[in-house]
């Protein structure tokens, strides 16, 4: 007999559940902590839940469990390099699993997964639109539901577990982007102060050692590698010649 879950009644009050959880979440991994406890708590006989952002080489970005026996099944999946989660977000399709003692496609997975006391499990991809402009969406993570007990789920449970993903995994493609981009932003804004610090020590070295622009930049390379230091950094020994016992070294 499958598991009871939430009916098809109750799912609008899941979903303004996960996306009031992921509202107040602004970063990743706590995003997908936040999906994997609403997967967890909308299965009422689930043991545990766990959510995954997998990179386009298969490795996880981002991974996040309800309890201790979810998180070492999920990790030796990834070790393993086989099990639900990573054929779901390959596939990108739904995959169940009703008996894990009996299960063959993941042996060494299922094995050990069955001793820990997981008997079935669901896995679904996260599933986003292709930014490429590709007729199929892309996978970019899995969300994953288990059981103690062999057959807890159904069909049923499958497009429950895949209508709690679809808006998540939107969210998180978001999220995402955004983080990259506050990422870039401050790796720009780190390059263009080290580059004012450079452009304004050569303008002093130009202004104390009567050279050019470029015999001031190959004093400061050659005072870079001698001392085996970013260029940035002799930049600001220069501008800044009282933290530097050694400032002026090359200006004599």
């Amino acid at each position: 007999m499958t598991q009871k879950h939430q009916t098809a009644g109750e799912l609008p009050e899941i979903f303004a559940r996960v996306a009031g959880l992921l509202l107040t979440e602004p970063v990743v991994d706590r995003a997908v902590a936040s999906i994997a406890q609403a997967a967890h708590e909308t299965f009422a006989g689930s043991v545990g839940a766990g959510g995954t952002l997998i990179d386009a080489h298969g490795r996880p970005t981002s991974t996040a469990s309800t309890n201790s026996l979810v998180e070492e099944a999920d990790r030796l999946q990834y070790d393993l390099g086989e099990g639900p989660c990573l054929a779901a977000w390959a596939g990108a399709r739904a995959v169940r699993v009703d008996d894990l003692r009996q299960e063959e496609r993941w042996p060494q997975w299922s094995a050990a997964s069955a001793r820990f006391g997981l008997l079935s499990c669901i896995s679904v991809p996260m599933l986003v639109p292709d930014v490429t402009g590709g007729n199929e969406p892309e996978a970019i993570g899995a969300l994953k539901i288990y059981a103690d007990r062999p057959h807890a789920f159904d069909e049923h449970s499958e497009q429950v577990l895949s209508l709690l993903a679809g808006p998540a995994a939107l969210f998180l493609s978001n999220l995402q982007a955004r983080e990259r981009a506050a990422h870039l932003s401050d790796s720009l804004k780190d390059a263009l102060h080290s580059r004012s610090l450079i452009d304004m020590a050569k303008g002093m070295l130009m202004e104390r050692l009567r050279v050019s622009e470029h015999g001031a930049l190959q004093v400061m390379i050659t005072r870079s590698r001698a001392e085996e230091v970013l260029l940035s950094d002799v930049a600001r020994n220069i501008i800044e010649p009282s933290t530097d016992p050694r400032a002026g070294r090359h200006e004599r």
